[in-house]
């Protein structure tokens, strides 16, 4: 986009707030989408960005704000694209997310026969997992997330949702990645924490020199990060001290359970909620000793090694076969072995075997759904109850009325707050097979 094609700064009133938490309007009969404007706002938008016909901005905080704004606890809000809600005060995110996923819902054609209250956990340095971007420009390096409808670097010290070691570790990371041999040749690094180690993983596009590493094993003494190096994909990952080993740990004390993961494997950004999830999926399913599940897509074991603990017999499936390996290694850990047993499955292939005979699912798949699978998966003999774990709040309302057709209902539905001030919405849904009452 280019100024001549687009004005730098439009006037309107918004009209909603859409699904992604941003402030919807219209210009000229043009829809435009801003951050930082809620409902009923008069608001001036600086347009940043055109794409498929819809002009996205960052809007001034207006002179008349909407009942509900309240001020950001972050000074880079709303320029960093780390966070969409902080400008709305907590309870509303919270009945804006509940609503979202009612509409979705109600437009699928699925009524919840009961809808859990939303479920909320630390509103601020909750973030375990993220990813930012690193960017030299002039003399400066920048690392942070990346700027609202931009590839700009956000040019920040510190950050009110990342777990505090990261944010008393930043402005080391910085300053350490400036001084490295080829800073422009630093793309991003990964931010992985457990209950007590945290790690860093720096992305490198040239080999690291001798000094590089003498710089990042500094860096690693003063913070406490692990550092691990990545000079290409995944499977390039190493640590930079390879006797402190690769994974790190979280537990999870209801069930008992510690886990130990890498930081390339999927885990939950949210350590708080991911327990009140668990907790709450098993409540839900109130599975009874010495029956069976099955838990699909399911990572190092999050889910399979709690229901197990409860004495359920549980086969666990995911694509990653790290993920299963670790998943494995986190049960005999726990000395799960003989009641936890984990494959390599890929689920979204339509030639995935039939699952074996079970009295439960549990899924949690990524936001795409549960796949071609499902409608296999759900005529299971003995398949009575199903935990739907969803970070996609769309697909999980497609995926709810393939299973309604299926003869399931939704017995019980709520949102769960994983990413505070954003607009992302965890869902955790029950279904339960109808009873044929016809005879």
């Amino acid at each position: 986009m280019t100024a001549r094609r687009s004005p730098r700064e439009i006037e309107l009133v918004i009209d909603e707030l859409t699904e992604d938490g941003l402030g919807r309007g219209r210009f000229e009969d043009r829809d435009v989408r801003a951050r930082n404007a809620l409902p009923g706002e008069r608001v001036t938008v600086r347009v940043l960005q055109r794409r498929r016909g819809i002009w996205h901005g960052e809007a001034q905080t207006p002179p008349e704000p909407a009942s509900g704004r309240v001020a950001p606890v972050c000074e880079y809000f709303p320029r960093c694209g780390g966070c969409t809600l902080q400008h709305l005060d907590y309870r509303a995110q919270l009945e804006h997310k509940e609503q979202v996923l009612r509409q979705l819902l109600a437009r699928a054609g699925v009524v919840p026969r009961r809808w859990r209250p939303p479920v909320a956990g630390p509103r601020l340095h909750y973030r375990h997992k993220a990813r930012l971007g690193v960017r030299v420009v002039g003399d400066e390096l920048l690392a942070g997330f990346r700027e609202g409808f931009s590839s700009r670097v956000t040019r920040m010290e510190h950050c009110a949702v990342l777990a505090e070691p990261f944010v008393a570790a930043l402005p080391q990371i910085k300053r350490t990645l400036a001084h490295l041999s080829r800073p422009d040749r630093l793309p991003q690094v990964e931010l992985a924490g457990g209950d007590r180690e945290f790690a860093m993983l720096l992305r490198h596009l040239t080999p690291l020199e001798s000094r590089d590493r003498r710089l990042l094993e500094a860096l690693s003494e003063r913070t406490g990060l692990r550092v691990f190096v990545q000079p290409g994909g995944y499977e390039t990952v190493r640590p930079l001290d390879e006797q402190a080993g690769r994974t790190l740990r979280y537990s999870n004390p209801d069930f008992g359970l510690c886990y130990r993961f890498e930081p390339t494997d999927f885990t939950q950004v949210n350590p708080y909620v991911n327990r009140l999830v668990v907790r709450n999926a098993l409540l839900a399913l109130a599975p009874k000793p010495g029956t069976s599940a099955v838990d699909l897509f399911c990572g190092i074991g999050n889910f399979s090694l709690a229901l197990a603990r409860l004495g359920v017999r549980v086969l666990g499936l995911e694509a990653a076969a790290g993920a299963v390996a670790r998943a494995a290694e986190n049960a005999a850990f726990n000395g799960l072995s003989g009641l936890a047993e984990f494959a390599v499955a890929d689920l979204y292939d339509a030639r995935c075997p039939d699952l074996p005979a079970s009295d439960y699912l549990l899924l949690d798949p990524p936001r795409s759904g549960a796949g071609p699978n499902l409608a296999r998966w759900a005529r299971a003999p003995r398949l009575q109850r199903i935990a739907y774990v969803s970070c996609g709040p769309a697909s999980f309302a497609a995926d709810a009325a393939r299973l309604v057709a299926l003869g399931f209902e939704l017995e019980e539905v709520g949102v769960y707050d994983m990413f505070p001030h954003t607009a992302h919405i965890e869902t955790l849904g029950l279904f339960v097979r109808r009873i044929d009452r016809r005879g």
